[in-house]
Formats: C-alpha cells, sequence, structure tokens
C-alpha cells in the first residue's frame, strides 16, 4: 500500500465497515456475559489439584466494561466512517455512502445479535 496508494482506492473505507461490525460483534458477547460478583468469587476456595479457572463463570463489571468501552470503543471508528460517508456524498458517490451506511448498521445489529446468542448459548 506504501508504495501503491491508490491500488486499493476502491476499498476505501469498507475496512471500516468490517472493523465495525467485528466490534458490534464482540460487544454483543462481552454484553451478554453473565456478571459476577467479584468479592463472592475471590471467598470461593479451589479444591486441591482443581484448575482455579473453572470457578470463573463470567466477567466482572469493571471487566466488562474495559473491554466493551475500553477495548471495542478504540476497536471501532465512528468518526472514520462518519467522515467517509460525507465525503462520497459531497463526491456524489450517495449509492455508495448508502450501501456503506445500510452495512455498518444493519451488519452491526446483526453481528451484535450474533455475538450475544452465541454467549447466551455457551454460558447458559
Amino acid at each position: 500500500i506504501a508504495t501503491d496508494p491508490n491500488r486499493f482506492g476502491k476499498l476505501t473505507g469498507w475496512h471500516t465497515a468490517g472493523i465495525n461490525v467485528a466490534g458490534s460483534f464482540l460487544l454483543g458477547g462481552i454484553s451478554a456475559a453473565p456478571t459476577v460478583d467479584v468479592s463472592k468469587v475471590n471467598g470461593f476456595p479451589t479444591p486441591n489439584g482443581a484448575n482455579p479457572l473453572q470457578r470463573f463463570q463470567g466477567l466482572s463489571p469493571r471487566t466488562k466494561l474495559m473491554m466493551g468501552v475500553g477495548f471495542c470503543g478504540s476497536f471501532t471508528t465512528f468518526s472514520t466512517f462518519s467522515v467517509d460517508v460525507v465525503g462520497w456524498i459531497s463526491e456524489g458517490k450517495t449509492a455508495r455512502a448508502l450501501s456503506y451506511v445500510a452495512t455498518n448498521n444493519i451488519g452491526g445489529f446483526v453481528a451484535a445479535g450474533v455475538g450475544m446468542a452465541l454467549v447466551k448459548r455457551f454460558f447458559g
């Protein structure tokens, strides 16, 4: 890309849609994960010879916040999405802008739902 920046010019912006959809999937899974009370979990003894990770059955509220707002918030990029849409509309590429908006929004909703469903299925 550095030697020929125009080589992927037709794909400009679509990588952002992919990242936003992937981030929606991750955030859906994080939000659907069971929430545990860390003070209660840390009070349970681990039987001798048992895997200490077996006693963890979900995420603490702080971990959910850190992963959701911190990681997913920095991973996805709404500002780039917005600039791409406005740029394409100003260039007269309205159909491209609208399909990009639809991909981000519909794809994000579907991905979040799938992420939630998968986590609920595994954690019951």
